[in-house]
């Protein structure tokens, strides 16, 4: 294969990679396409046989990728370079080197130019470990690339199987990285039954073959273990015991418009009217409403009076204690008496218009949000003298819950007052009118990181109120993605998942991942909605977090070192063959 008709082929899958994933065209994605997207990209590292080369590929693989799927980031206006170039770059970096991880045992192996081309004995067994090392490096890379300050979890193979609702079941056990998995060894076992047709012809093709066939049945295996248990999953999944009905609005205000406070309350209220009207004709009381991230300008508590008279048609607290509920937006927060920094805020106001407490964004937005080292007042005159912006936000420092009091499904009080005899009907209807409910209250990019909210489910919270305002590209694909990307913390920990966004994608998610209502993108819209509450549960993915890829990445890491730091080249694979022959030699001279 030509370098040119290789380097096409990487590009081709990178592409492939992109397409597959949510954007304007496909809303959730095309989990077909995903299966057999990195197929060109495995057939092409496969004729490679230098270490630059697999550097190279990968690199160009991971930037193809991430410029296609996520071109939206472009849109960020001054910080463009920032959100998309720089992105792009760290991106190809981390591919580059897991393409050097990938090409450490392929160069520290004897004759694995041989090898690679599906000759000698050991043919069978080195095609199974280069499959299950490829699934392995993939698996760590999308992993590696996801955590810490930098961490970007969107551009991930994981994402385009959203709508295969029983195959990602198995987020509560490996989270998103054993569908990742899944989908690699799919992809690398159809690159190398391609490739054996191919060289059938060859010396050592049937050896590949039964090491395929091997590969083929761990596939069908697994596949059909991880089916079993999403229909399991789905179907066990038990009535709701309690919910919150609510509010949820989406004013579809523009970011990049100087718009008053004002401005965005009156259409928020209007907005909020409506729902109301549809919960009084539906008989229902309402427990909370929620408005989104950032929709208050002014900073909280701070300047919480400033509310008694704006806006002036019909000022903000008095609305809220007009409807006698309370209300969770997003405003900038900072503690009374702290000369800190501003932090990013999900607020509560209650139904008296009082100020209860805030919980701050913790996963700020890199070099947009936030820049290294910017809480230094030297760094902080630097950036406004030379390019114009100050520090942003600060990072939240610690996990608020907020305890909202909510209700019983009908069928629920129903199935009580049935089996509870020692007391009336009456009496037992009030017993069970009210229950309280603790919510968390992820903050944007927040609900795209496991690691946020895992302690929060840790600590209690048994529903994740997600408040977002992310619609500055403009672009459905952004949208979408941040959803699909979210729509796992909901599998992963068994909990409620509810979006209130400015401009999309709005929308309640249940414990199985399934949308139980939502709203259309860019427009104004509100809903009242009955988000069900489950009984907490403790999943394995709860209790050990991302176990696989830090296995995965151990594993690697340890047999990369041994090569490397080895004293000589090792022939791996031919030495099992080796010692399978002195066993057989030595059971024939003890059988003279």
């Amino acid at each position: 294969m030509s370098r040119i008709l290789q380097v096409f082929y990487v590009i081709f899958s990178g592409a492939l990679v992109a397409l597959s994933l949510p954007s304007d065209f496909l809303r959730f994605g095309s989990p077909i396409l995903a299966l057999f997207s990195l197929v060109p990209f495995y057939i092409a590292i496969r004729k490679i046989d230098s270490t630059p080369g697999f550097v190279i590929s990968f690199a160009i693989l991971t930037f193809t990728t991430h410029m296609i799927s996520s071109y939206w980031l472009a849109f960020f206006k001054d910080f463009a370079i920032f959100t998309l170039g720089a992105s792009a770059l760290g991106t190809s970096a981390i591919g580059g080197g897991f393409g050097l991880l990938y090409s450490i045992p392929f160069s520290k192996c004897k004759k694995w130019k041989v090898l690679v081309q599906n000759n000698g004995s050991s043919a069978g067994i080195f095609l199974c470990f280069r499959i299950l090392w490829f699934c392995a490096i993939y698996v760590c890379y999308e992993w590696f690339k996801s955590i810490g300050f930098l961490g970007y979890p969107w551009g991930t193979i994981s994402m385009a199987f959203f709508q295969w609702n029983n195959f990602i079941q198995i987020a509560d056990i490996t989270g998103t990285y054993g569908v990742t998995f899944l989908c690699v060894l799919f992809s690398a076992v159809v690159a190398e039954a391609i490739m054996l047709l191919q060289n059938k012809w060859e010396e050592g093709a049937s050896s590949s073959f039964f090491g395929l066939r091997n590969c083929f049945v761990l596939l069908a295996v697994l596949f059909c273990a991880d089916l079993v248990y999403g229909v399991y999953r789905t179907h066990s999944l038990k009535s709701p015991v309690k919910q919150i009905n609510t509010i949820m609005v989406q004013q579809n205000s523009d970011p990049w418009k100087n718009i008053s406070d004002e401005d965005t309350i009156l259409v928020s209220q209007k907005l909020t009217d409506q729902a109301f009207e549809t919960a009084k004709e539906n008989g229902e009381r309402v427990d909370l409403v929620v408005w989104s991230e950032g929709c208050l300008k002014s900073l909280l508590p701070s300047f919480i009076n400033h509310y008694e008279y704006t806006p002036g048609a019909e000022p903000l607290l008095k609305f809220i204690r007009k409807h006698k509920v309370p209300f969770l937006v997003g405003s900038p927060f900072r503690r009374e008496g702290s000369s800190a920094r501003t932090m990013n805020g999900a607020c509560i106001i209650d139904e008296n218009g009082q100020f209860r407490g805030a919980y701050p964004k913790n996963h700020l937005v890199p070099f947009a949000e936030a820049l290294p080292f910017s809480e230094l007042p030297e760094v902080n005159k630097f950036l406004m003298k030379s390019i114009g912006i100050s520090a942003g936000w600060a990072p939240g420092d610690q996990y608020t819950f907020f305890k909202i009091k909510a209700s019983y499904p009908k069928n629920y009080v129903q199935t009580c007052w049935t089996y509870d005899l020692t007391n009336s009907m009456e009496n037992d209807k009030k017993h069970l009118e009210f229950s309280d409910v603790l919510i968390s209250t992820p903050i944007c990019y927040d609900d795209a990181f496991p690691d946020i909210c895992r302690p929060l489910v840790q600590n209690g919270s048994e529903v994740f109120m997600n408040i977002t305002d992310d619609s500055w590209s403009k672009k459905a694909s952004s949208e979408y993605q941040h959803f699909v990307v979210s729509a796992y913390r909901a599998i992963e920990y068994r909990t409620t998942l509810a979006r209130s966004t400015n401009s999309g994608y709005s929308a309640v998610v249940d414990p199985n991942g399934r949308i139980i209502k939502d709203m259309p993108l860019f427009q104004e819209s509100s809903i009242f909605v009955k988000i069900p509450v489950y009984e907490r549960q403790k999943t394995i993915y709860l209790e050990f977090g991302n176990w696989l890829p830090k296995i995965m990445a151990l594993l690697c890491l340890s047999f990369a070192i041994y090569l490397m730091f080895s004293k000589k080249e090792k022939s791996i694979f031919e030495d099992s063959q080796r010692k399978k022959l002195r066993k057989i030699q030595k059971k024939y001279r003890e059988s003279f």
